[in-house]
């Protein structure tokens, strides 16, 4: 593969960087693209298998020396800009700049092919308001080999920049549909033969006493308030985390966790 060929920009006024420092702090570009930044998450959207394609990089001398090995990995298509340090500050999003950024397009993923799927493990974010919760909740999902991450209206973005750095790269791996109408994903996971459970701290039953083997969605609400009271009527299973009685409740991104990791721990630890 060739190695795309670099251009330089020495004006901090280029439309690209402007493009660039509108996309970091919203997550992406009007296109589509997901905007990152940091070696270890471009490492990722290079990794065989992502689900993303880099299609421009921005980087600075020094980033460019200290990992040649990223460049070289780079789609031949893909265009790769360098700036000084100083122009790098000025689009960086992040208190302590890396000095390298990119566009990435995600291949957008199909709610059909993944609600037919034999082995279907969903993580449904109904609510969730950190993303810093929602982005743990993502690399938690990729790492207990869940087959998607749905995000329902109300719900943060996955593709908020914090979401993004949260996920440690999962964004890459997992599919990710965002902004789902509640109760048509409802009816479709029906539809489907998807059992649904419901995280809900008041439940007496425990998630260790249900059977979360086969084709599933787990269910977890807004930090505080939890789910949507027609969300748990619709659920199959409302489910508790047995904690100790004097605590109040786990956050979101743990009870997503530790749900997974039950569930995983039925089938085996198979992935």
């Amino acid at each position: 593969m060739n190695r795309p060929a670099t251009r330089q920009i020495t004006s901090a006024a280029n439309s690209l960087l402007k493009l660039y420092r509108r996309a970091l702090k919203d997550g992406v570009t009007r296109d589509g693209w997901l905007a990152i930044e940091g070696p270890h998450l471009l490492e990722e959207a290079l990794r065989p298998g992502s689900r993303g394609v880099v299609r421009s990089v921005l980087v600075t001398a020094h980033a460019a020396a200290k990992r040649p090995d990223l460049l070289a990995r780079l789609p031949c298509e893909a265009e790769v800009t360098q700036i000084s340090a100083a122009i790098f500050r000025q689009v960086s999003q992040t208190e302590a700049t890396q000095e390298v950024a990119a566009l990435v397009e995600l291949a957008p993923p199909s709610l059909d092919s993944l609600l037919a799927l034999p082995d279907a493990l969903l993580l449904v974010a109904a609510g969730v308001q950190d993303p810093g919760n929602l982005g743990t909740m993502l690399r938690s999902a990729h790492a207990f080999g869940a087959t998607a991450l749905f995000a329902l209206r109300q719900t943060v973005s996955p593709f908020n920049p914090k979401a993004v750095r949260a996920s440690a790269g999962a964004i890459f791996h997992l599919p990710v549909a965002a902004s789902l109408e509640a109760r048509a994903l409802l009816s479709r996971l029906r539809e489907n033969g998807i059992r649904i459970a419901a995280a809900e701290r008041a439940s007496h039953k425990a998630l260790t006493e249900a059977d979360l083997r086969g084709r599933l969605a787990i269910l977890i609400g807004r930090e505080g308030s939890g789910l949507d009271p027609e969300l748990l009527r619709v659920a199959d299973a409302r489910l508790s985390i047995p904690i100790r009685p004097a605590s109040d409740s786990l956050n979101a991104s743990a009870a997503a966790a530790i749900f997974l990791y039950e569930a995983r721990r039925q089938r085996g630890f198979s992935y």
